[in-house]
């Protein structure tokens, strides 16, 4: 049986949000886990890196050069070694929680099972929390969306939360077939059906797919991905969009917001919000094209 083991690199306080990002993302090939955590703002992050065969320091330090740590961890365990650097935490009335939370939930609060696999979105980053955030102020806004799209889903956390907060069906797509497995699991894990009554899980390359197609116009469309794909995909956003529809679009840096906006307001897009956590942007734009 193949080893486990987990390689952890101590990084600057002083490296941004951005940074981190881009550094992580270097190691996703190497990794079945992948975790940054760092103890309070400003301190030093802990990169963790969990691969499923022997990897060496010198692997490691082509990829990116520091002094690594490692340990080699039984194979039944790797997961919970990287469970335990995503503690449970609030966004608003939901509380996020991992299958390895001991504790209860808050009669309050609307629980929201997401484990640490290997699909985007924990509920711990920026861009996540901003979706939250955005879904949480059209709540109190009086927004009842009766057909919601979430387009690369990742974890599936903005989709369930979308269901729970209006219990409204929800098409959610990526086009990473481990993402959508891993999703569909978080849906059934939050007792959420999977049928159209509620949140069904497809493998799709953005818009021009017949799940999309056939579904559409959608009155909320959640994007979490990237700015430069935001900005190329925005002509096949407003053709699934209903008019005075919502899109809550993230996945981008504080620098990034106005390039973004800049397309999509001459599309008719009218920015509704906007939600900065540290470095990343989510915005909240209706559809006011006639």
């Amino acid at each position: 049986m193949p080893g486990i083991f987990a390689a952890r690199l101590i990084l600057p306080g002083s490296f941004s949000e951005a940074e981190i990002q881009n550094i992580s993302n270097l190691f996703e090939p190497l990794s079945v886990s992948l975790s940054v955590h760092r103890d309070h703002d400003g301190g030093e992050w802990l990169l963790q890196c969990i691969a499923g065969r022997d990897i060496s320091a010198a692997e490691l330090a082509a990829v990116f050069p520091g002094d690594w740590a490692f340990e080699r961890i039984p194979h039944t365990d790797w997961l919970a070694a990287s469970y335990k650097q995503f503690p449970a935490f609030d966004v608003g009335p939901f509380f996020i929680y991992g299958s390895h939370h001991e504790g209860g939930i808050a009669g309050d609060k609307t629980g929201l099972q997401i484990d640490a696999a290997t699909a985007f979105g924990s509920g711990e980053h920026g861009t996540t929390k901003g979706c939250l955030l955005a879904m949480l102020d059209l709540k109190e806004s009086g927004v009842c969306p009766w057909n919601v799209l979430d387009i690369g889903t990742g974890s599936g956390i903005l989709g369930i939360a979308a269901w729970k907060l209006w219990k409204t069906p929800v098409l959610a797509t990526d086009n990473d077939e481990e993402a959508v497995r891993v999703a569909a699991r978080h849906r059934d894990l939050n007792q959420v059906p999977g049928d159209e009554t509620g949140m069904i899980c497809v493998t799709a390359d953005g818009f021009a797919t017949d799940s999309v197609q056939a579904k559409k116009p959608f009155d909320l469309i959640i994007a979490n991905i990237l700015a430069v794909v935001l900005r190329e995909m925005a002509h096949e956003l407003l053709a699934c969009t209903d008019k005075n529809g919502f899109i809550i679009l993230s996945g981008i840096l504080n620098t990034q917001a106005q390039e973004v906006l800049n397309v999509y307001e001459p599309l008719g897009f009218a920015l509704r919000n906007r939600f900065d956590i540290g470095e990343w942007s989510t915005l909240v734009l209706q559809n006011s094209a006639a």
